[in-house]
C-alpha cells in the first residue's frame, strides 16, 4: 500500500520516454529495453572495439555493452550515471551486461576485474565512479574478483570531451599506479571503463597493468563511440 502511494506521488519513471514504469521495469520500460543499441561485441571476433585499439595494447578480447549516439538512449542513461549520481543504474547495467557476456568470460578464462579509477579530487566532486559501480555489477553477476582498490589515478586530468586523439592521449599518459602488482600476477583481468571513444584512456591504463604486472587483459565498457 505504501508503495502503491508513493509511486502516484512519487512515480517511477523511463529514463528515455519518461512513461510510468511497470513493477517489474527498472530504469527502462520495455519499449526502451527494446530499442537499446546493443553492439552484441562479444559474439564478434574483430569488432569496432577491438580494431580501435589493435597494435596499441594487447589484448584478447575488447567489447562494450551499447553504441553511444547523440541524443539516444545510450546517452541518456549515461547522464544519469554522470551528472545525477545514479550509481544503482551503473551497477544495474554491469549486472544486466554480465549475464549477456558470461559464456564469452567463462571461456577466456576471466578471472579478475578492474575499473578504470577516478582521480581522488574527481572522485570527491562526483560522489562516485561509475567505472568502478558498473564493475561490482559485473563482478557480482559473473562471481570473479574485483581488484579495482590496487589500481590508481595519480593525476587529475581535464575532461576529454573536447579533445582530439592527441590531445586525449597526452592527457591520459603516465597518471596510473599499480599498488600491488602481485594481485594480478597470472590472472586474465577485465579492465572496465564506462565510455570508449579514441580508447586514450584505456590505452594509458592497460599501459600501465601490463607494464608492472605479469597478466593478460580483455576490455569491456558500457558504451562505444564508434
Amino acid at each position: 500500500m505504501l508503495q502503491n502511494i508513493l509511486n502516484i506521488v512519487y512515480p517511477n519513471l523511463c529514463l528515455s520516454c519518461h512513461t510510468s514504469l511497470v513493477h517489474t521495469e527498472r530504469y527502462l520500460c520495455l519499449g526502451c529495453q527494446l530499442q537499446l543499441p546493443e553492439t552484441n561485441d562479444h559474439l564478434k571476433n574483430e569488432n569496432g572495439v577491438e580494431k580501435t585499439l589493435w597494435g596499441r595494447i594487447p589484448f584478447e578480447r575488447a567489447f562494450s555493452f551499447l553504441f553511444f549516439n547523440q541524443r539516444g538512449i545510450t546517452q541518456k542513461l549515461l547522464h544519469e550515471l554522470k551528472y545525477k549520481g545514479n550509481e544503482e543504474l551503473a551497477v544495474f547495467l554491469g549486472s544486466t551486461y554480465a549475464k549477456k557476456i558470461s559464456k564469452t568470460a567463462e571461456s577466456h578464462k576471466i578471472d579478475a576485474i578492474v575499473a578504470v579509477p577516478l582521480h581522488i579530487s574527481k572522485l570527491r566532486k562526483r560522489g562516485y565512479n561509475q567505472s568502478l559501480a558498473f564493475a561490482n555489477g559485473l563482478s557480482e553477476q559473473l562471481g570473479i574478483e574485483n581488484l579495482s582498490e590496487f589500481l590508481i589515478r595519480t593525476k587529475a586530468t581535464e575532461t576529454q570531451t573536447k579533445k582530439n586523439r592527441p590531445e586525449r592521449w597526452e592527457n591520459v599518459s603516465s597518471i596510473f599506479s599499480v599498488v600491488e602488482p602481485q594481485k594480478f600476477e597470472n590472472r586474465h583481468v577485465l579492465l572496465v571503463d564506462d565510455v570508449i571513444t579514441t580508447g586514450a584512456t584505456i590505452e594509458s591504463c592497460a599501459n600501465e597493468i601490463i607494464r608492472t604486472c605479469k597478466c593478460s587483459l580483455s576490455i569491456a565498457s558500457i558504451a562505444f563511440a564508434a
